[in-house]
């Protein structure tokens, strides 16, 4: 039976590790997140409604109730079909219509020794083994330059704690040495040449967004402004992105 909200607000309230109880409003609430609508309500998902709640003023305490149901609906994101006589509205029918609001594009590497092939399909394979919905990045580079699709780009992945609801994640293979025991740069040239130009597009896309690595998402323990090596919690990338930030604006300076 499908699940109605009522013009009196009487929203149903959704938290973590809700998945039987009301799959419905689950799946509703995370197209409206822009999440992957799988019904679960797990960490992702959480993640998503605190972000949510922070930007409009609201408690974040990662449970959607009538206040965070009422602030999705009024914010404009969603697009509503129409209530039935009795004045009910089933939730199935909320959908987003508003674009994902990009603020990072965030480089990985997928930790796989250097010289040995991998695709999309065997990430996806992976994350799925782990009980995720889907593979968590949204773009992956090939060692052969090609650039495979992930995870829809409109959909949040899962690849940055924090960070996810507002990010593009991308993902090249390789990223440790061949004995799989080191962090090391193993992109090819066809891999750099394509992560440049993937980059650079989605920057021209999403110039306000930052592009930053993985690790450069660490916590900042001094307090000094810059992620140092000592707090990094991953070596992912695995090179450093600075040069990769570079070499994307030098052709938009070049226009002025």
């Amino acid at each position: 039976m499908a699940t109605t909200i009522y013009k009196n607000q009487n929203y149903p309230t959704v938290r973590r590790g809700m998945t039987g109880n009301d799959p419905e409003a689950v799946k509703a609430l995370q197209r409206l997140l822009h999440l992957m609508p799988d019904g679960v309500f797990g960490r992702l998902t959480e993640e998503a409604v605190r972000e949510f709640q922070r930007a409009h003023g609201l408690t974040a305490d990662g449970i959607c109730g009538p206040k965070t149901w009422a602030a999705l609906i009024e914010s404009g994101a969603t697009q509503i079909g129409q209530p039935s006589e009795d004045g009910s509205l089933d939730i199935s029918k909320i959908i987003p219509v508003r674009r994902r609001t990009i603020t990072d594009i965030i480089i990985h590497c997928s930790a796989t020794p250097e010289g040995r092939d991998y695709t999309a399909a065997d990430i996806r394979k992976w994350h799925k083994a782990k009980g995720w919905s889907d593979i968590g990045y949204h773009y992956v580079v090939l060692r052969n330059g090609k650039i495979e699709t992930g995870r829809n780009q409109e959909i949040a992945g899962a690849h940055c704690e924090g960070y996810n609801a507002h990010s593009i994640g991308i993902v090249y293979i390789g990223g440790m040495d061949a004995a799989n025991k080191q962090a090391a740069d193993t992109r090819t040239e066809a891999q750099r040449k394509s992560l440049l130009a993937l980059v650079r597009r989605l920057h021209q896309l999403y110039p306000q967004a930052k592009i930053k690595g993985h690790r450069e998402y660490s916590p900042d323990k001094n307090g000094n402004g810059v992620i140092e090596q000592w707090e990094w919690m991953k070596d992912c990338p695995s090179f450093e992105v600075s040069e990769l930030r570079r070499e994307v604006n030098e052709p938009l300076k070049r226009r002025y």
